[in-house]
């Protein structure tokens, strides 16, 4: 899926997050909230989270231009993500 935002188009990005082991919703919560934040400063739309707290998984969608401005939304966060990559989503 490619959406047009001001005349540009934005793919959509899957970030995958690891975090080693259980973490607490309410630290995902927050984490999701300040990347949310964090992406109104590089172009990006974060659409849905995925999270597995008790496995320590979480799986961002993102509505971006490039890897880069969602690897740099989450950098701003300071949300760890462990890859970044172009998906498609099927109807």
């Amino acid at each position: 899926m490619v959406s047009i935002n001001l005349g540009v188009a934005m793919a959509l990005f899957l970030g995958i997050h690891d975090m080693g082991g259980p973490i607490s919703e309410e630290s995902i919560q927050n984490s999701w909230s300040s990347y949310k934040k964090a992406c109104g400063n590089h172009n990006c739309q974060p659409l849905h989270a995925h999270v597995g707290a008790e496995h320590g998984k979480a799986f961002c969608i993102t509505e971006a231009q490039s890897v880069q401005d969602v690897q740099a939304a989450h950098d701003e966060a300071k949300v760890p993500v462990k890859e970044v990559i172009p998906v498609k989503d099927l109807k």
